[in-house]
């Protein structure tokens, strides 16, 4: 593990060096979104206590949330000629969860990944301080980190599942050519690895299934960012883009079109089996990703 002097690790990041795994075996996991039942012994997970069993708090029953569209959270928006509205993707967390909650509050971990807490969840476990969670719901956490020196640019994405899980990424982009590294070329990459991932997820998902693995329907996969660009970029900009013939408003070419449009791809994809929402978030709320991305630069 390389040394992170210099760089605040959250809490949340497991540091402990562990046994190279390769993401499709811990793909298998995230396939299973380990219920209670589901955790081996062994595993403790960063909330339990020392001799105590793994804390883990799951709300199956999907009762109506008090606020937004009145249905499961992160809802299934509604379909105009077979497409999913692009706004639609947008997940809103205040229209979602009662103002008791903070931001923080609205992610609960489950084993080694991150989940969206229950919104009807009224009280907190007395052990981890945490809502019941909807472990159907996973959150993908992303950022896109650029550093500019005197030799050049060099740029990483982090990719955060959760504490000590093994699929966390954190990746140098590759490339000496200045036009490569920017911010938002590299928040597009780190989306980009994530849609790929979550389709890899699915697909494990179903080869469990097959075999005859009982496993709970997934809802949605809501990836979490601070990026203003790649949100609106995405729910907002993208459809006038593509009436305008990609382009902006002042008649210029959109820059990034091609990574726009690989990662519509990438939506469409997943949405084939679950939802796809994106959730902006302040940048003191996406610390984990943060930190994923400036230790790959920091490995160079």
């Amino acid at each position: 593990m390389p040394s992170t002097a210099g760089v605040v690790v959250p809490v949340r990041i497991n540091t402990k060096k562990k046994k190279a795994k390769d993401f499709e075996d811990e793909a298998s996991e995230l396939a299973l979104v380990p219920r209670v039942s589901h955790i081996p012994q062994k595993e403790k997970a960063h909330h339990a206590s020392q001799g105590k069993e793994v804390c883990v708090h799951s709300s199956t029953a999907h009762r109506p949330s008090p606020k937004g569209n009145g249905h499961h959270i992160a809802g299934s928006p509604e379909k105009k000629d077979g497409e999913i509205a692009h706004a639609d993707r947008r997940f809103r967390a205040e229209n979602e969860y009662p103002t008791r909650f903070s931001l923080q509050e609205m992610e609960i971990d489950i084993g080694s990944w991150v989940c969206l807490a229950c919104p009807t969840s009224t009280r907190k476990c007395r052990d981890c301080k945490q809502y019941e969670g909807h472990e159907d719901s996973l959150v993908i956490a992303i950022h896109g980190e650029c550093l500019t020196e005197k030799t050049g640019k060099r740029s990483a994405i982090g990719v955060f599942y959760g504490c000590g899980n093994a699929g966390n990424i954190s990746w140098p982009i590759p490339g000496k050519d200045d036009h490569s590294h920017t911010n938002q070329i590299a928040e597009l990459t780190a989306c980009l690895r994530a849609l790929r991932n979550a389709t890899s997820i699915i697909e494990r998902r179903r080869n469990m299934m097959r075999k005859g693995k009982v496993l709970m329907p997934l809802n949605a996969f809501v990836i979490k960012t601070d990026s203003e660009y790649l949100v609106r970029g995405l729910t907002e900009w993208l459809p006038k883009w593509k009436k305008n013939g990609w382009k902006t408003c002042k008649g210029v070419p959109v820059a990034n079109a091609d990574m726009f449009k690989l990662a519509e791809t990438g939506i469409i994809m997943v949405e084939m089996v679950v939802q796809v929402k994106f959730w902006l978030v302040p940048k003191e709320n996406n610390l984990e990703a943060t930190c994923l991305a400036k230790m790959a630069l920091m490995r160079e």
